[in-house]
């Protein structure tokens, strides 16, 4: 049976100014954390392009999401992690030692399939992923080849356990006899320090340490093996007979799903009452309604506020106007991280999350400085447009950030209105942001507004909510504030 992989499929590669724009690879430094794992970094940048496998992967998640069906997901690629270490170290270990390191590689690897088929059986999966690798895993167990392997693993270890010497160190000089039930010495050196008991205390279990293994161990095993010839034939013929121990699909399996159990972990340290994470709902009609939706980056600085979006999808372009430093750029921000997240099949940072399945997201930022660059800001931000209104299409998600904000207001609502009037014509949809009002003023879009403070309308309240942009921004307040108007300083020239 062949193995179906628990990812669906690749995507394709990120945009590198998107993952910039939206602060993607920040975002994944704290998701991934201390992981350095080339492989799953990679698939955190590869959004998927079919609706049906993003659907899959969330599936996958809603079991993961369920401790017990976690944790047994879990403890099985731990133990094949055991697994093939003891194969990588066989790879470097004296011939005496690649007996036993194959044969614990086995034994480790029958012990993860079988248990792991036993718990999924029962844990009542639902996702298709899981499901698919449950049959997989069935094929296996339930093979000739796998009931041999391990009947013939449990007769090693019985012969393994069987090979018992006595060790002893004369000077620089090791001698090794077969084990002749002589005087217990394990026990006379018990004996011997329980007077130094003082109460009673928890047993340190026997830790098997293989990396350092030297030549001088290797000569010990030689010399066991000539006394149990029986015992080392059988070890050799199963090391001889099952070259391979772990199956390519049950490896790459064990690879891909931490794919799934780094983002569960993740969660699991962002979630408290007020930080949730659900599974996004793609719609068909176009509508999106996202509720309590945050920025998981500022959940650094604790300087996290809720917002809400939400359009029928007949109208797909949202203008966002408001006071200055009021939180207009991270909404944008956040948003597009949100939708980034659920093109890889990730569940998101809101309450309840409903929107498009988008095929393409794009961005339009403030440059950044680039002396050697020979075009000006202006230059730059029609270039990106036109790049923009080339792709973009019903499935495309456009996150502009004070576009055409180089030039006079007129002029840049001129262009902000061709720009929008395009993607509006292409049913794309947009968040706008921008301090030029009257761009939120035309008919086809939906006016968004950064809001102040109720207890100090001087400071923001980092609320994005509908309504009509303000007639006067906060650089005007404070100017009033400090007397610096127009008709202020007026008065002081007289």
């Amino acid at each position: 049976m062949e193995y179906k992989s628990i990812l669906g499929e690749r995507g394709r590669a990120a945009d590198e100014q998107v993952l910039y724009d939206l602060r993607i690879s920040e975002l994944l430094e704290d998701i991934l954390g201390r992981e350095r794992d080339e492989f799953l970094r990679s698939l955190y940048l590869e959004p998927l392009n079919n609706e049906e496998i993003a659907v899959f992967r969330l599936n996958v998640f809603r079991d993961l999401m369920r401790n017990e069906v976690y944790n047994a997901v879990e403890n099985f690629v731990e133990k094949i992690r055991e697994s093939i270490d003891y194969i990588e170290l066989e790879k470097e270990a004296y011939e005496q030692h690649k007996l036993g390191l194959h044969l614990d590689a086995a034994l480790s690897y029958i012990e993860a399939v079988e248990s792991f088929y036993n718990d999924l059986k029962v844990l009542g999966i639902r996702s298709q992923g899981l499901l698919n690798f449950l049959n997989y895993l069935q094929s296996i167990v339930e093979s000739r080849s796998f009931r041999l392997m391990k009947e013939r693993a449990y007769e090693a270890k019985k012969a393994r356990d069987e090979i018992k010497i006595r060790v002893k160190i004369i000077g620089n000089r090791i001698k090794v006899r077969r084990y002749d039930e002589g005087k217990d010495l394990s026990a006379i050196i018990k004996n011997l320090f329980s007077r130094f008991k003082e109460s009673e205390v928890e047993e340190v279990k026997h830790i098997r340490v293989t990396s350092e293994m030297s030549h001088i161990h290797a000569a010990i095993l030689e010399g066991a093996f000539k006394f149990y010839r029986k015992e080392y034939e059988i070890l050799k013929r199963f090391m001889e007979d099952f070259q391979k121990i772990v199956d390519d699909g049950v490896m790459r399996f064990a690879k891909e799903v931490k794919f799934y159990l780094t983002y569960v972990r993740y969660m699991k340290k962002v979630m408290q009452p007020e930080y949730l994470f659900t599974i996004p709902n793609f719609t068909c009609d176009g509508s999106i309604n996202v509720k309590n939706f945050y920025n998981l980056l500022l959940l650094r600085s604790g300087r996290v506020v809720h917002n809400d979006i939400s359009t029928d999808g007949v109208k797909r372009v949202f203008v966002i106007t408001g006071m200055n430093s009021g939180g207009k750029t991270t909404f944008a921000i956040s948003f597009g991280q949100l939708a980034y997240l659920s093109t890889l099949g990730l569940p998101v940072p809101a309450t309840e999350a409903s929107l498009p399945f988008f095929t393409s997201i794009m961005t339009a930022f403030p440059a950044r400085e680039d002396p050697r660059e020979s075009m000006s800001r202006l230059e730059q931000d029609i270039t990106k447009a036109l790049k923009i209104l080339k792709q973009a299409n019903s499935t495309t998600l456009v996150i502009a950030n004070e576009l055409f904000s180089t030039t006079t207001s007129e002029e840049g609502f001129q262009l902000a209105r061709l720009f929008l009037s395009e993607l509006n014509r292409k049913r794309a949809y947009c968040l706008f942001v921008t301090f030029i009002p009257g761009v939120a003023s035309i008919d086809f879009t939906i006016s968004l507004v950064a809001m102040p403070s109720p207890e100090d309308p001087m400071k923001p309240s980092y609320k994005i909510l509908p309504g009509s942009p303000p007639s006067e921004y906060m650089a005007v307040r404070i100017a009033a504030k400090h007397r610096l108007l127009y008709n202020h300083l007026r008065e002081i020239l007289r």
